[in-house]
């Protein structure tokens, strides 16, 4: 197992490094100029000089490139071009609700899901089968924004019982955290809990036909212990993958969500410094964006290991 991570963790190093060079390119090759946007109408030519030859703007772009890395290893991740403030706090104070807001997302789909695909798979072509799917087909079928605003108006206008936008941190109020936290999280995770009871409900028939479950059955062990031990194990690994490619998809259905919940992450913070064209605060958001999606999909790849043990980098002896 720790032979199959570290190996993981040095795949993951040309990965992020080639991540750093396509932001750092993307910004410098779009067009713009976030010097004219800082001096707005009325400013001299010298006067914009003096500001692209302060933020470095005037040398070769591999000079540029290799000074940004070697400072954000340091830990300077820049000041914004248009606030003037360090981006790196900012960074950090936001970070973590986006994370609460994915990671809850990822834990109601899944609660949601599992569930609904293992019984649909009990009892395929059922009435339980056909409803699990109808519903899992409408799921996929909503927007984001649409089904945030309905959970608002139905949760927040009508019953009165969720408040319908902000967000309060874990360290001021579980509870507050918890109320604020459950339609955005329900507004993001249904699309990603349609997806996957459809998944695995796929693998659960597939893997309830195989000789293994056959035995288990014939040596009289009880349905449920075959159901959620023996077939659920094996048929949550292709599970587990979709999940780790679906962090993507939830970190840009966040930037949305956020914003129709006016929830203090990314979302608000990637907008306003691509709208301002910031360059250091575009590249920190997509940079760790990017980073959240590698690392997610890492832990992804360990779980495999957990999940199946034969699942490694080992060398293979004979071949």
């Amino acid at each position: 197992m720790k032979e199959y991570i570290a190996k993981r963790l040095l795949v993951t190093i040309p990965t992020v490094l080639g991540i750093t060079v396509v932001v750092f390119l993307a910004m410098r090759l779009i067009p713009g100029d976030p010097i004219d946007l800082l001096l707005a109408d009325s400013y001299s030519e010298a006067e914009r000089q003096a500001l692209i030859r302060e933020y470095g703007l005037d040398r070769p772009l591999h000079t540029q490139y290799l000074s940004w890395l070697w400072q954000m290893l340091q830990g300077n991740w820049g000041a914004s071009i248009l606030t003037d403030r360090p981006v790196l706090p900012d960074l950090l104070m936001k970070l973590p609700v986006s994370l609460e807001l994915i990671f809850a997302s990822i834990l109601f789909a899944v609660l949601l899901a599992v569930p609904a695909g293992i019984i649909s798979a009990t009892k395929p072509y059922s009435i339980r089968d056909y409803s699990a799917m109808t519903t899992a087909l409408i799921g996929n079928s909503i927007p984001d924004f649409f089904f945030g605003i309905l959970l608002i108006f139905l949760f927040a206008y009508v019953f009165d019982i969720l408040p319908m936008n902000g967000f309060v941190p874990l360290s001021q109020s579980i509870w507050g955290n918890i109320t604020h936290i459950i339609l955005p999280a329900a507004t993001l995770g249904t699309t990603h809990a349609a997806i996957l009871t459809r998944l695995v409900r796929t693998s659960m028939l597939e893997v309830l036909k195989l000789d293994y479950v056959t035995t288990a059955r014939a040596k009289g062990v009880k349905e449920r212990r075959v159901v959620l031990w023996h077939a659920l194990r094996n048929a949550l690994i292709p599970t587990v993958t979709v999940i780790g490619l679906q962090i993507g998809f939830l970190i840009g259905g966040a930037i949305v969500v956020e914003n129709v919940f006016t929830i203090p992450g990314l979302g608000q913070f990637g907008i306003d410094a691509i709208s301002g064209r910031d360059y250091p605060q575009v590249q920190a958001f997509i940079l760790v964006t990017a980073l959240v999606f590698v690392f997610s999909n890492l832990i992804v790849d360990i779980l495999y290991a957990i999940l199946d043990p034969r699942i490694s980098y080992a060398k293979k002896t004979g071949t």
